[in-house]
């Protein structure tokens, strides 16, 4: 009969060289083509998280924009006529509190992945922005969310957005015309 510490030892050194052929698996189909990496064979799964006090399911993906196929970024106004509402299964944009809650939670950045992560379950990339009605900018380096939380100025329409890279980590408000990225989210 094999004792307890000697079964220990043979199922941890047999999980981490399966670990190690997957990671090796995944890093050989990614260099199989030039334009797929790592992230885009990570899916993660729906994260439960508490904000304000409140349960919340993150969605597992951003949103995909038809309009920007490449990018899947949007402006506010595509993000709010798509997600502005609660769909039948009550998933939204999140709201500026919520993203204040979130920016509470311990970060960190994945450089290599191009990740955020957010209380080390909650992952979301840096797909970058782009300017309004221009060009595509700090892919992989920064990432940009919409807020549902907007309001008018005497100097334009204005939306509160959540910004993070390796060294910020910023609640502020931007011109509507921007394009970013989508996480939705639904109470429990």
């Amino acid at each position: 009969m094999i004792d307890y510490k000697t079964f220990k030892k043979g199922f941890l050194n047999e999980w981490v060289g399966q670990s190690q052929v997957a990671r090796k698996a995944a890093e050989e189909l990614a260099n199989k083509d030039g334009e797929r990496s790592l992230r885009d064979t990570y899916k993660p799964q729906n994260v439960v998280m508490t904000l304000n006090g409140r349960q919340v399911e993150f969605k597992g993906e951003n949103e995909k924009n038809p309009n920007d196929p490449k990018y899947n970024l949007f402006t506010y106004e595509e993000a709010m006529e798509r997600f502005g509402k609660p769909d039948k299964d009550g998933w939204r944009l999140p709201t500026k509190e919520e993203f204040v809650a979130l920016g509470r939670i311990p970060y960190v950045f994945d450089e290599e992945r191009g990740i955020g992560i957010f209380g080390s379950i909650l992952g979301l990339p840096a797909a970058g922005l782009r300017y309004c009605f221009s060009h595509e900018s700090f892919i992989g380096n920064s990432g940009c969310y919409w807020s549902a939380t907007h309001f008018k100025s005497s100097e334009g329409d204005f939306a509160y957005r959540f910004k993070f890279s390796p060294r910020v980590l910023d609640i502020d408000y931007y011109a509507q015309c921007y394009g970013y990225s989508v996480r939705l989210l639904r109470d429990l």
